[in-house]
């Protein structure tokens, strides 16, 4: 993995919740993540998939973070998706039969920056004293400009996927 113990972590959104219950087609809302994140530019990286299927329904909990390396820094947005009690079923919609599912699902979302200090003269605590001047008084950080970025982009996706939602909602 690229983060390391000598890296700056920068928190931009943490915590950012979808809850849906109701229609939905599971394998869309994952090509619709993809589909996304490829062209805003972003690496696919999925760090946890489990399955469990119940007498009530499947259980899904997928933990996926997309990345975008941009010089020093790393911009990723974590999407934790937890599905309960999910359910298929087939459904005649214009004429042609769709799978769909139902069930419960919960979207959260962080976005964080990670930049690379090793090596960097900013390690020692008297030069981030002197970056932390200079940052806040005399020039604006390019770091500043990255956690827009990555804030814009989640926010951008969780809009995207609440209206791929709703609109399962009132299609079905």
């Amino acid at each position: 993995m690229w983060q390391k113990a000598w890296d700056e972590v920068q928190h931009v959104v943490t915590g950012m919740q979808i809850n849906y219950t109701g229609v939905f087609n599971y394998q869309e809302i994952f090509r619709f993540i993809d589909r996304h994140f490829r062209k805003k530019g972003y690496e696919k990286m999925v760090l946890m998939d489990k399955e469990k299927v119940f007498k009530t329904g499947k259980s899904i909990h997928a933990r996926l973070r997309p990345y975008k390396v941009k010089g020093d820094a790393r911009l990723e947005v974590q999407i934790w998706i937890e599905i309960e009690n999910m359910t298929e079923f087939i459904k005649e919609f214009e004429e042609k039969k769709v799978k769909l599912n139902k069930g419960d699902v919960s979207i959260t979302i962080d976005a964080f920056v990670v930049y690379n200090q090793r090596g960097k003269w900013e390690v020692r605590a008297e030069y981030v004293f002197i970056r932390t001047l200079f940052d806040k008084f005399l020039t604006k950080p390019e770091s500043a400009n990255y956690e827009g970025q990555v804030k814009v982009d989640a926010v951008e996706f969780k809009q995207e996927i609440n209206s791929l939602l709703n609109l399962y909602k009132f299609m079905f």
